[in-house]
């Protein structure tokens, strides 16, 4: 199992959407770079550091990367795959915080959804897939074509119930991918978020 640590040993603080928003400037919504990833990790592909920034500053386009989100992409790589390879069910969805408009929450969990299976695409490796995993992708392409209904105790309680399925369902499936112990992983170096 490859493991990534900072240059102190220490496991990388979680990213937050707000800190991620902030240094992306509107380019890109944080919950697409999250999905993105976690589709490429649960179809198997590990993208390596260098790899990892390129594909994003392709996506950005105009602006780069600077240092400051240069850390933050890459201690999001190396939390969520450690998330993953670790077996942790509590890993989060990128999503922003509940003081957000239940609309705003609403459209990052279909635009995760959208990029999850756009990222399972990407670093799929041509490996038969479950009747399981390909109900879940199909789920995941309804779902990122939710809207809110409204702000609300029911809406909040419908928000949270389809929020906490897709996390579910991405830990499902890349358990599946797997063989349930993430060892099967294939990638480049381990990274170090400097």
């Amino acid at each position: 199992m490859t493991t990534l640590f900072d240059e102190s040993g220490e496991l990388p603080a979680p990213v937050r959407y707000d800190d991620l928003a902030s240094q992306l400037a509107g380019r890109i919504n944080p919950a697409e770079i999250h999905g993105y990833l976690c589709g490429l990790l649960s179809a198997g592909q590990v993208p390596g550091e260098r790899q990892w920034l390129n594909q994003l500053g392709e996506q950005m386009g105009e602006g780069g990367i600077d240092d400051v989100l240069r850390q933050l992409l890459c201690q999001l790589l190396a939390r969520t795959q450690h998330e993953l390879e670790s077996g942790d069910l509590g890993a989060p969805l990128l999503l922003p915080d509940d003081d957000e408009t239940l609309e705003f929450r609403t459209e990052a969990l279909g635009i995760w959804c959208q990029s999850f299976i756009s990222g399972f695409g990407q670093g799929f490796q041509g490996i038969q897939v479950s009747d399981m995993a390909e109900e879940v992708l199909r789920d995941l392409g309804e779902i990122s074509l939710i809207e809110a209904s409204g702000e609300g105790d029911e809406s909040e309680r419908l928000f949270v119930e389809v929020s906490e399925f897709v996390r579910l369902a991405w830990l499902n499936v890349y358990a599946e991918m797997h063989g349930n112990n993430g060892s099967d992983n294939v990638g480049e170096s381990p990274v170090v978020v400097h």
